[in-house]
């Protein structure tokens, strides 16, 4: 539900022309050999571990905003 509800509240910014903040999570990371994480640190993920779903869905909803604000950003309606 994570991504899809991020690809819907991206469309519904857009339209309203209204900003879109993420609030992500260290579980991006995974169960991360580096504490405290920096910005650099590219995780340490498990795809089928018991979290998988969560910790993919939270790294997918990043991807998104990002993708979503290279096509848009600075582009008119």
């Amino acid at each position: 539900m994570g991504t899809l509800g991020t690809t819907n509240m991206l469309g519904l910014a857009r339209a309203k022309a209204a900003t879109f903040l993420l609030a992500s999570t260290s579980e991006v990371y995974g169960d991360p050999l580096v504490h405290p994480q920096p910005e650099s640190y590219w995780g340490n993920v498990n795809p089928i571990g018991p979290r998988g779903c969560y910790d993919e869905a939270k790294r997918c909803a990043e991807a998104f905003a990002m993708a979503y604000h290279r096509a848009h950003a600075g582009v008119s309606r």
